[in-house]
């Protein structure tokens, strides 16, 4: 993947749809990936959405508000293990649009920086949303971080990563 396709853009700057049609290319790449990798095919893998605490080993079960302890410095919001069998493909990010106290966000996966993406151009007219034309994929058994840039000491913010969970049928969902 190369560096133009992991930029964060602004929702505003995209056509209608397109927002959609970038997910689901997404979707539809990293599900691919997984039933050929899984030598399964994808009628029997699941797609849904990320559940903080239980697939990203973040505190809390939602992307609840949480205040930085230090400034200017990147500080650690969940860090783990993927699980076997499990992708995680991370391919926007919401702002707080009352809280702006994040100026960025950092995806390491496998001990590499995958993604840095800067929050300050999100806006009230995108929702404070960002979407990534290539995501980024945590795939099983990779070790993650995931920071953000916090720009005051004390300070809440309310960051939603937009993303999506792929693995086999009946792990977590059975539909």
């Amino acid at each position: 993947m190369g560096a133009s396709q992991i930029q964060l853009i602004p929702k505003s700057e995209l056509a209608p749809g397109q927002v959609a049609a970038i997910r689901n290319e997404i979707i539809k790449s990293v599900l691919e990936k997984a039933a050929f990798e899984l030598k399964m095919g994808v009628d029997k893998l699941v797609v849904r959405d990320i559940r903080p605490k239980s697939d990203l080993d973040y505190t809390y079960e939602d992307w609840r508000e949480t205040t930085g302890a230090t400034a200017d410095a990147y500080e650690t919001m969940t860090t783990g293990t993927m699980t076997d069998q499990r992708w995680v493909v991370v391919f926007g990010v919401k702002d707080d649009p009352d809280n702006r106290s994040c100026s960025a966000i950092k995806i390491n996966v496998g001990g590499a920086d995958l993604a840095i993406w800067t929050l300050q151009q999100l806006s009230e007219e995108d929702e404070c949303i960002g979407i990534s034309p290539g995501g980024v994929v945590i795939p099983p058994n990779a070790p993650y971080t995931i920071s953000r840039y916090v720009r005051s000491a004390s300070s809440t913010s309310n960051l939603v990563l937009k993303g999506a969970v792929i693995e086999p049928r009946g792990k977590v969902v059975s539909p």
